[in-house]
């Protein structure tokens, strides 16, 4: 079963930021996942309003292959720079 991973950024350093994204963006690319979209927060319509943030919904083929990526050497070695970077949320769903 396709897991969709929706990630939510509020960025706390701009630079450190775009760092993560190149570099992360370069492992999603070599890992074969999909990026179904990015989008920058505009506004709240019902609901609790957000902090500005960035978002992106990235499809994996399975639960397994998200557990791979997040676990390997290159991804993990990337976390320090995405904390400081941003504070983030992932959330998984089953599609």
């Amino acid at each position: 079963m396709a897991i969709l991973n929706f990630s939510y950024a509020e960025i706390k350093d701009s630079d450190k930021f775009m760092e993560y994204v190149k570099a992360a963006g370069c492992l999603i690319e070599e890992a074969g996942i999909e990026v179904v979209v990015r989008a920058n927060y505009s506004n709240t319509m019902r609901g609790d309003k957000r902090a500005p943030h960035v978002a992106a919904v990235f499809r994996y083929p399975d639960q397994a292959a998200v557990e791979k990526f997040y676990t390997c050497d290159k991804y993990r070695a990337l976390i320090p720079l995405r904390d400081e970077a941003c504070e983030m949320t992932i959330q998984l769903y089953e599609e």
